[in-house]
């Protein structure tokens, strides 16, 4: 645990603060000032958890429970706030009342899984786990405890087995990103690629798994397969840049730096405005950009008459 807190103040700023001046001076004022606000009270409440002060949490979570009322986010926060200092106990019995309330809530059962494994109770926790992924087949941290069971186990088999009766689950399509990760690591590259079209079309927010898609394959190398899926999901309205870059590193890749620059420009265009400088940063780091740009801009200038409107647009316009 780090002895400094890093957070950014009411004001914008980042700041760096000790612990123990971060605890008795930063968290009771922020806590009074948000107590009522339950939105940024739950943000900084998990702040609170990331940064394990415990007893500051608790009193956060409580507040929030009164807030929104017995919600099943509430109730996981409390739970997970409890887990975070060891109270298991207190923990289960949230977790089990959740559950009662809200019987399909596979992140209750993950949860309630994570203290029975904890606790050494490996087949109850093994079993809660799957019953939660039948819940809701894209829970991210029980489908990661999920796959390491069975890869630590060495049955490689039996998990592609289980990924598969899972993936047919109405709207899953995290699954399917494990199938895509599992024949990746086996260098079938053609299941791979099928298991990472069919994530990416069941998903409902695309942008993303086009960007865990892309991110992965180009770790892996496969700089075609991933221009491959941009050219066919990624739009330059999407809400992040990094799928872009993506892009635009697998096009500097394969020698296209031209429509690498045109893409991220445009991208540019649609950014908000905290992430439109990420832009320019990255296009800095490319040995020639400058001039690509100029000569692009110069020649749309030369090839359309002064009164035509196309001489009127950006080069980047004509990426396509």
């Amino acid at each position: 645990m780090s002895e400094f807190v890093t957070f950014t103040n009411e004001f914008g700023q980042t700041i760096e603060m000790p612990r123990e001046d971060y605890q008795k001076k930063v968290i009771p004022h922020t806590l009074d000032l948000y107590w009522d606000q339950k939105e940024k009270l739950r943000d900084f409440a998990m702040g609170l958890v990331k940064d394990q002060f415990h007893e500051q949490a608790a009193i956060a979570a409580d507040r929030l429970l009164e807030l929104y009322g017995p919600i099943e986010s509430a109730l996981i926060f409390r739970a997970v706030v409890h887990m975070q200092a060891r109270e298991f106990e207190q923990a289960k019995k949230i977790l089990t009342d959740c559950l009662e309330r809200f019987p399909s809530s596979g992140t209750a059962c993950t949860n309630l899984a994570k203290i029975y494994a904890y606790e050494g109770e490996q087949d109850k926790a093994f079993e809660i786990l799957t019953t939660g992924l039948h819940k809701d087949p894209n829970q991210e941290n029980g489908l990661n405890m999920f796959v390491e069971t069975f890869l630590q186990s060495g049955k490689r088999e039996e998990l592609r087995s289980r990924l598969e009766a899972l993936s047919v689950k109405e709207g899953a399509w995290r699954p399917q990103l494990h199938l895509a990760r599992l024949a990746l690591t086996e260098n079938d590259l053609l299941n791979a690629m099928k298991w990472y079209t069919v994530a990416i079309e069941g998903a409902k927010d695309r942008f993303e798994v086009v960007m865990t898609v892309t991110g992965e394959l180009g770790q892996a190398g496969y700089v075609y397969q991933l221009i491959q899926i941009c050219e066919k999901y990624w739009t330059p309205e999407f809400q992040y840049p990094y799928a872009g870059f993506n892009y635009a590193n697998a096009l500097l890749a394969t020698d296209q730096k031209e429509k690498a620059i045109a893409i991220l420009r445009t991208m540019q265009e649609h950014l908000p405005d905290n992430y439109k400088p990420m832009v320019d940063h990255f296009l800095a780091r490319v040995p020639g950009a400058q001039e690509v740009e100029a000569a692009a801009q110069q020649k749309v200038e030369t090839e359309n008459q002064p009164g035509d409107q196309a001489a009127k647009k950006s080069w980047w316009k004509f990426w396509k």
